[in-house]
């Protein structure tokens, strides 16, 4: 694996943050997670043209084609502990303003609890966040994003759609990436000060499948739930179909049964 840090590249991210780019690699969280070990302290982008073992949430593959965007990016966060619920939301809103900054219609573009981003009701990304560190705040952040820009997986488990499907033309990965990296730098930004209340009313404001009848599927159960709200501490509320009402924490959410 061959590994870039052009200037046009760095040229693409604030100052003070350094961006490597390869043409493939494993996964892009793992050359993130390889420069911490490394003693790596300044922030830094990891972008491929193509991963051949990109991982998704709970170990599962993520298909990794040339023509897709896949990036992490690694940092060293300085907020609150009780600030981290809410970066899987933030995160997500970074895509979402990606995706409308590359033409996809801002109507067609949802949030889906807890960090999925749909076009029309189908995937087009996936987001990977890994913490390391002890305490209650972790040393380091590592958000690993891939969009779908030219290729829809066919494997995935959630129907997958891409901005060239969807808009008629895919963008060059450079444009893409210039405006996730922005996208992601305001919404951080956001975060780490604290704006949780703001992130949750613009999530909730986008997100897929409040009030409607979706089905929940845990590493123990499957039912099915109306969604009613994300909770101050990045829960899920939802109401069963009993009428008692809980709230979630680790689950995958699909459509009506």
């Amino acid at each position: 694996m061959t590994q870039t840090c052009f200037e046009n590249w760095k040229a693409l991210v604030p100052d003070g943050t350094d961006a490597f780019f390869y043409e493939e690699t494993d996964s892009t969280n793992t050359r993130a997670a390889n420069a911490v070990l490394a003693g790596r302290d300044i922030p830094a982008w990891f972008i491929a043209a193509a991963q051949n073992q990109g991982r998704g949430r709970r170990g599962r593959n993520w298909i990794s084609p040339k023509g897709n965007l896949f990036c992490s990016y690694l940092f060293f966060p300085r907020c609150d502990p009780e600030f981290f619920s809410f970066l899987p939301f933030s995160t997500a809103l970074a895509v979402r303003d990606c995706f409308i900054e590359l033409g996809l219609n801002e109507r067609s573009v949802t949030c889906k609890w807890p960090n999925d981003v749909l076009v029309h009701e189908m995937k087009c990304s996936g987001i990977l966040i890994e913490a390391s560190g002890t305490g209650t705040t972790p040393k380091t952040v590592t958000i690993g994003i891939g969009l779908n820009l030219a290729h829809a997986p066919d494997a995935s488990h959630f129907p997958a759609t891409s901005v060239l499907r969807e808009i008629g033309m895919a963008p060059a990965l450079e444009s893409a990436f210039t405006a996730l990296a922005g996208s992601m730098h305001s919404r951080l930004q956001q975060w780490q000060d604290g704006h949780t209340a703001s992130i949750k009313e613009e999530w909730s404001a986008s997100a897929w499948g409040l009030g409607k009848t979706r089905l929940i599927r845990t590493t123990n159960e499957e039912f099915t739930a109306t969604l009613l709200s994300l909770g101050d501490d990045g829960g899920l509320k939802v109401r069963l179909d009993d009428r008692t009402e809980k709230q979630i924490y680790a689950a995958d959410v699909f459509g009506a049964p």
